[in-house]
Parts: C-alpha cells; sequence; structure tokens
C-alpha cells in the first residue's frame, strides 16, 4: 500500500507539475514621461494553452494554415524590416520571390503605422492563389512608413502545390503576381 501511495503521489507530480509561466512586464502609462511598470503573472495549465503573441509574429496552427499545409505550404517564420520612412503612401507590392532549398522566400513592402508590429498569416483562395495576410496592431502614431516583410516558407511536393499560380498581399488585387 505504502508503495502504491508513493506511486500515485510521483504520477501525479508529473501530471500537475507541467505548467509553464509567464512573467510580463508592462509599462502602465505609456504616454507619461517617467516609465511606470506593472508586472503580472500568466500559469498556462498545458502547453496547448500558451499561445502569447508578442511584436511581430505568425499567428499559429490558423485554420488558413492547416488548409496550406495540405497544399504543402509551411509557413516557418517572418521577418520585418525597421520602417523606411523614405517610402510613404504607396501601394503595398512583392517585390522578390524565390525557391530555393525546399523553402520559397517572398518578400514584401508594405506601408503602414510606424509604431505598429505585424501579426501575419497565409491563405490559399480559389485553390490558385497564395494571400499573404497581415493585421497591423499596437500603438498608434502619426507616421506612416515603408516595411518589408519577408516570408519563409517551407515546401513539401503535394500534388496541390502545382496548382498554386500567383500570389496576393491581403486579397488586394493590385499586390496580385504571377508565379514565377
Amino acid at each position: 500500500m505504502k508503495q502504491l501511495t508513493i506511486l500515485l503521489l510521483l504520477f501525479s507530480f508529473n501530471i500537475f507539475g507541467q505548467k509553464d509561466t509567464i512573467f510580463i512586464r508592462k509599462n502602465i502609462k505609456p504616454y507619461a514621461e517617467k516609465i511606470e511598470y506593472k508586472t503580472d503573472t500568466i500559469i498556462f495549465e498545458t502547453p496547448n494553452t500558451r499561445n502569447i503573441l508578442i511584436g511581430d509574429a505568425i499567428l499559429t496552427q490558423t485554420k488558413n494554415q492547416q488548409i496550406a499545409k495540405g497544399y504543402g505550404l509551411f509557413l516557418e517564420k517572418i521577418e520585418v524590416s525597421e520602417c523606411s520612412e523614405n517610402e510613404k503612401s504607396k501601394p503595398n507590392k512583392i517585390i522578390e520571390q524565390k525557391k530555393e532549398n525546399g523553402k520559397w522566400l517572398i518578400k514584401t513592402k508594405v506601408y503602414s503605422n510606424c509604431c505598429q508590429d505585424f501579426l501575419v498569416d497565409l491563405k490559399i483562395e480559389n485553390d490558385e492563389t497564395l494571400n499573404l495576410k497581415y493585421i497591423n496592431y499596437g500603438m498608434y502614431c502619426s507616421c506612416e512608413c515603408s516595411f518589408e516583410l519577408t516570408y519563409t516558407i517551407r515546401l513539401m511536393e503535394f500534388d496541390d502545390l502545382k496548382k498554386i499560380n500567383s500570389i496576393i498581399i491581403n486579397n488586394d488585387f493590385s499586390t496580385l503576381i504571377k508565379i514565377e
């Protein structure tokens, strides 16, 4: 009986000991001259519940991406350049795309508020167009500028991948290009 109690106790530590803890420190007065921080703690009961989005990030495991995986497209990474104030109020565009070593790098130029970050996703439209989606969010400033968003997509040679023949940014048909 004593061995069973010890075994159950060890088993319960393994089950309930797998929590993750994140400490967040945030300026609670963003417009004040003196920074005043508040620290908060988030405890996640399971690894599946620990989705935290900070700064530029991929919206992971969206329905859009699950469908794209069926075409052989796996969004792995997003890189966002610093704000370039030299170019303002110009249309968004795809400036480069290349496939090499099982990866597809697509570089876009988008115009947004200079103080915001980006959440990105990708979606397959009409079985043939890769839609590079983004949402800009965060603090809003009184300036606009251009950013380069570089999407890194891992490719797997599925049959449906051959159907993708064009790329677009956020459903904006003026950005539509044919795949090289």
